[in-house]
């Protein structure tokens, strides 16, 4: 669509009013130029760093036969000796993973380390000379700004959509998983483009999209890269993240909540359930409202999410909260995240 001429856009007016609006016209076309000129660029320096992954997976079918299924996504090149990062769930349950470059190059792949909490994973092939992309800050983001998804999905070539940053810090738990520090953007972003990057207007990654959130049609979402770079070196060391955990399931106590059950507090982390684990060692009990965490006021489930997520296996959390109307605090040693 192209932008009206001044003539076009006001026939009614006097001369000299019409030679401003036909500048403003020439000022407010160049912008555009040179926005698109600059989004040109980005994305021509971006897809190079930006791979196809594909997995073959042994799957039996209703009569008990065993035939391989092929899957896809993306993946994008964190280092030139070979270290690629993509979704976990793109490689969930690979027999064989394959990787091709931009330039058709095609190489086995190994998974050398996967979360699955965070629905992140780093393949590995063996060639030098690769072209990483630059690391940005998701931390640093403001609502607002441009977004550009770049993946290749279906091994059928670059796939590069436009839009801005929605929103920041989004938590979202699934089955089996809990992604924090999401960035939710405008940019379409679809199964094959899981795993690929999520760059701001400068080519910087901020993002690892992914598709994974089953109600995300026409909203995406993308893992933080301050994540990425949270486990990075755990994953290629262990193989995997050590996600601590405490062991309890709880809402976000609020206002309605509080008053229904005539609870002391309306803000907090309260309690529904105290799994076998080091929260039940501590003498927690479904009921109580975590307020505070090493004297830091805890108002939500989702912020007692986070502090834990932050921590690290073997750390002790010192535990303030509410029960019965008494303030107790406590001692929980987080431990590994059952598997």
């Amino acid at each position: 669509m192209s932008l009206l001429s001044a003539s076009q856009a006001t026939p009614f007016v006097d001369g000299s009013t019409k030679e401003q609006i036909n500048i403003l016209f020439i000022i407010v076309n160049s912008m555009f130029l040179e926005l698109e000129k600059r989004i040109v660029e980005v994305v021509q320096r971006v897809v190079p760093c930006v791979v196809s992954v594909s997995t073959t997976l042994l799957a039996r079918t209703q009569l008990s036969n065993i035939v391989p299924v092929e899957g896809q996504g993306s993946g994008v090149i964190l280092t030139d000796s070979g270290f690629i990062a993509t979704n976990a769930h793109v490689v969930e349950g690979a027999r064989d993973v394959e990787v091709t470059l931009y330039n058709g190059q095609t190489f086995k792949a190994v998974v050398v380390g996967e979360s699955k909490t965070r629905d992140l994973a780093i393949l590995k092939i063996e060639t030098k000379g690769l072209v990483p992309i630059e690391m940005g800050n998701s931390s640093s983001l403001k609502v607002g700004q441009f977004a550009i998804a770049v993946g290749n999905p279906l091994g059928l070539g670059s796939s590069v959509t436009l839009g801005m940053v929605s929103a920041i810090d989004r938590t979202i738990q699934g089955e089996g998983s809990f992604l924090e520090g999401l960035i939710q953007t405008s940019a379409q972003i679809n199964p094959g483009n899981s795993g690929g990057a999520l760059v701001d207007s400068t080519g910087k990654l901020i993002g690892v999209p992914t598709a994974m959130i089953p109600w995300s049609q026409g909203i995406g979402f993308a893992i933080g890269v301050d994540a990425l770079k949270d486990v990075y070196d755990e994953l290629i060391e262990t193989g995997t993240v050590r996600t601590p955990w405490m062991g309890i399931v709880g809402v976000s106590l609020n206002k309605g909540i509080a008053s229904h059950y005539g609870l002391a507090v309306d803000k907090g982390a309260l309690l529904l359930e105290v799994l076998r684990g080091p929260s039940r060692a501590a003498g927690l009990r479904p009921g109580d409202v975590i307020v505070a965490i090493d004297e830091v006021e805890v108002k939500s489930m989702e912020d007692l999410r986070k502090k834990v997520v932050r921590g690290k296996v073997g750390q002790k959390l010192r535990v303030r909260l509410f029960r019965d109307r008494e303030i107790l605090e406590t001692y929980i040693q987080l431990i590994s995240a059952p598997q």
